[in-house]
């Protein structure tokens, strides 16, 4: 994981070189989702949104370091992932970061993904609007 959270450092130190002063934010699913609840773990401040599909979250997780508007997206039936989101959940209020936390009625882990069996074409039409407008809002 520390590898991993250098190369997305690396990353975002790219993308800054690239666009000097746009805001930064970071999406993911699955792994993905995980991988950016980690990035809040571990402080990335340059992040000003981030947006964690179904991707279980740290234990214990502690936000404190981080500064992103987080959207957080769960599934109603995902109940492994589902299992961090309490977790999730008090470590942003605690961080006192600006959040939403929303469960898509009906779906299950994936549903975002229109290549898979779990996909719900409803749900992941209402998070696709819900992640654009939540990154319309904190990135522009």
């Amino acid at each position: 994981m520390e590898r991993l959270l250098g190369d997305l450092g690396a990353g975002i130190d790219e993308l800054e070189r690239r666009v000097p002063g746009v805001a930064v934010g970071t999406i993911g699913f699955c792994f993905g989702g995980a991988t950016v609840w980690n990035l809040l773990q571990a402080g990335e401040a340059r992040l000003a949104a981030a947006a964690p599909f179904y991707g279980p979250a740290p234990d214990d997780p502690d936000f404190s370091g981080a500064e992103a508007a987080v959207f957080a997206a769960y599934a109603q039936l995902d109940g492994r992932v589902n299992a961090s989101r309490d977790g999730a959940t008090a470590a942003l209020e605690v961080a006192g970061l600006t959040h939403v936390v929303k469960i898509y009625a009906g779906a299950d882990h994936a549903f975002f993904n229109d290549t898979g069996p779990r996909y719900v074409e409803a749900a992941a039409a209402e998070a696709y609007a819900d992640v654009l407008a939540w990154f319309e809002e904190y990135l522009a």
